[in-house]
């Protein structure tokens, strides 16, 4: 009997563990809203429209969306997986086969990777400030980077349009 308890015991710690993550990750977007239909949400990643309290995939991203109508505008609520980890790499990805198969296309939540870690370490997952600090970082690149393009195609100075040579 002893035997059994503890077997279900550690049958439970192993089940808590594969269950490290964020949680379900939530947040609220303003939703996109064409001019011709005002009362509807537009899902730019399979362009369709959505009535409110309507949800859908964001495939190919894991997550899904939905529409929501807060007083005077649209609000696209989006779940998802959530900040990968900080230190990930200490644990491993308990579905990673599935989510690498070519045949399927898992929704979401099942989309969303599975850690377990060894004992001792839990996942650590960026804060707020972090992710709007990486934000900022990739879009001041981006902007480096237009800006770059933009003198080198000064530099090269006015191009002929193919076929009018």
């Amino acid at each position: 009997m002893k035997f059994l308890l503890i077997a279900c015991l550690g049958s439970l710690v192993l089940a808590q563990q594969e269950l490290q993550g964020p949680g379900p990750f939530v947040r609220d977007l303003q939703a996109d809203v064409l001019r011709d239909f005002p009362e509807l949400c537009f899902s730019s990643t399979n362009f369709r429209l959505f009535l409110e309290n309507q949800s859908w995939s964001l495939f190919p991203f894991c997550g899904k969306a939905e529409c929501i109508k807060e007083e005077t505008r649209f609000v696209e609520r989006v779940h998802d997986c959530g900040p990968q980890p900080k230190n990930g790499e200490a644990c491993t990805i308990s579905n990673l086969d599935e989510l690498q198969r070519n045949d399927t296309i898992l929704e979401y939540p099942a989309c969303c990777p599975k850690y377990v870690c060894p004992d001792g370490v839990t996942l650590q997952y960026p804060t707020q400030e972090e992710i709007q600090a990486e934000i900022q970082k990739q879009n001041q690149a981006a902007l480096q980077a237009a800006k770059e393009a933009a003198a080198a195609r000064e530099a090269a100075g006015p191009q002929a349009a193919p076929g009018t040579a």
